[in-house]
This record gives structure tokens, C-alpha cells and sequence, in this order.
């Protein structure tokens, strides 16, 4: 950017330290701000590795009663099997965070009675229908937390355009003013301490 054309006077000066003065301010919120959202994020994301590892866990065992189940009745039988109704309630909590609203989910499943009555008792089915309620659950709760923390990376990204645009662009420009300022009004010192030297010396003082 070029540089500003600012005239070289006391008041200038005073002008371009107190703008320097609120820059910096404005450059420490920033940077806390920055800080603050990364430890948020690096919370979040502990918490969603922590729900994906349940997912996962939860999955597993999904899978495995699946397997249990096609082995007591094979697959005829369970394609032919009555579902079960379910009963679906997301219950959502909100969260300020640094002005930005985050939202926390868990799921609530209700298992009604199966369509049409079952063939047989079936302890294997109905423990991969608890499973799929289970892993619906840990679904809605990891949803949540990634939904999250996408808003906060976006937010900190803007932050920390912003905090590079003051530590990179306009502090240095507001140096280089400050270093112009003091320089010239030090040149217009020195010219006038030898022009006060040549008046003195040619007799202006008599």
C-alpha cells in the first residue's frame, strides 16, 4: 500500500501514538479471542474423538449381534421379521460461546411394539434393535459437536485473518508513519536550532 502523506507536526505525531495505542488494544482482544477459541476447539474436538470412539464401539456391537442374529435365523427370516415403531425426540441445548451459538444434541428413543407379532421369542433381534437405538443416539450427539465445531474453525479463521491483518499490515504502517513523523520533525529541529545559531552569529542578538 503506499504510504500516507502526513504532514510533520507535534500533533500528527500525537495523532499517530494514540491510533498506535488503540491498534494494539484492538490487537490483544484479537489475540485473546484467537487463544480462547482455539482451547475451545481443542476441547470440541477431545469430546468428538471421544463420542466417535463410542460411535465406533457401539457399531462394533451393532455388527456383531447382526451376525448373532442371521445365525439363530438366517437371513429369510430376518428380512421377513416384523419392525419395530420408534420413537424419535432430538433435545437440542444452546451455548454462547465468545458470541457464537453452539448447539448440543442427544437423541431420545422410544421402542414401541413390533408391527405384527413376531414368529418367535428373539433375544438376538431385539438386541440389535437396542443397538441401533444406541447408535442413533451417539450419531446425534457426534452431529451436534461437528456442527459445532465447524462454526468455531470458521470463526477463528476470520479472527485470525484479522489478527494477521494488525500484527503484519497495519502496526508496520503505523511504525513507518511514526519513524517518518519523528524523523522529519527531528530534521525541522536541527534546522531550526542552525538557523537560531546563524541569526545568533551574525549578530541578530546586538
Amino acid at each position: 500500500m503506499p504510504e500516507r502523506e502526513i504532514a510533520p507536526t507535534r500533533i500528527a505525531l500525537l495523532e499517530l501514538l494514540d491510533e498506535r495505542r488503540l491498534v494494539r488494544e484492538g490487537y490483544e482482544l484479537l489475540d485473546e479471542r484467537r487463544m480462547l477459541l482455539a482451547a475451545r476447539i481443542l476441547r470440541g474436538l477431545e469430546a468428538a474423538d471421544r463420542q466417535r470412539r463410542q460411535l465406533t464401539t457401539t457399531w462394533d456391537a451393532l455388527v456383531r449381534h447382526l451376525g448373532m442374529a442371521l445365525g439363530a435365523h438366517g437371513l429369510n427370516d430376518l428380512e421377513a421379521w416384523p419392525p419395530r415403531c420408534l420413537g424419535f425426540r432430538l433435545l437440542r441445548r444452546s451455548e454462547n460461546v465468545l458470541g457464537i451459538e453452539l448447539s448440543t444434541a442427544t437423541a431420545e428413543l422410544a421402542l414401541g411394539a413390533a408391527s405384527w407379532p413376531a414368529p418367535a421369542p428373539a433375544p438376538t433381534v431385539d438386541a440389535c434393535v437396542q443397538w441401533v437405538a444406541r447408535l442413533l443416539e451417539a450419531a446425534a450427539t457426534l452431529a451436534a459437536l461437528e456442527s459445532g465445531l465447524l462454526k468455531l474453525a470458521d470463526e477463528y479463521r476470520r479472527t485470525e485473518r484479522r489478527t494477521r491483518a494488525i500484527e503484519n499490515v497495519l502496526l508496520p504502517e503505523l511504525e513507518a508513519d511514526l519513524c517518518n513523523v519523528e524523523a522529519a520533525l527531528e530534521s525541522l529541529d536541527q534546522e531550526e536550532v542552525v538557523r537560531v545559531h546563524s541569526l545568533r552569529t551574525s549578530g541578530w542578538e546586538q
